[in-house]
C-alpha cells in the first residue's frame, strides 16, 4: 500500500528557496525529533500522527483535527 506522509513546519526566511534549505539542514540532523502525519494514497483510511521521538508502541495515534496548513 502507498502512502502520503507530510509534516508541516513554519520558518521564518528571507525567500522560499533559503526556507526549504533551512528545513533541509534540520531534516538531515539526526538528533531532530520530528512528527509526520500519514494517511493511505487514495484517501481510504484515517489520518495517522507519527512522532518519531517516541517508542513504536506509543509511536502512532490517530489524528482527530488533521488540518492541512497548505491546499
Amino acid at each position: 500500500m502507498t502512502h502520503r506522509v507530510v509534516f508541516e513546519i513554519e520558518v521564518e526566511a528571507e525567500t522560499p528557496l533559503e526556507a526549504a534549505k533551512e528545513v533541509q539542514k534540520w531534516l538531515q540532523d539526526p538528533k531532530s525529533d520530528w512528527q509526520f502525519y500519514v494517511q493511505p494514497c487514495d484517501k481510504s483510511g484515517d489520518v495517522f500522527s507519527v512522532d518519531l521521538s517516541e517508542e513504536d508502541e506509543d509511536a502512532v495515534l490517530e489524528a482527530d483535527n488533521y488540518i492541512p496548513m497548505i491546499k
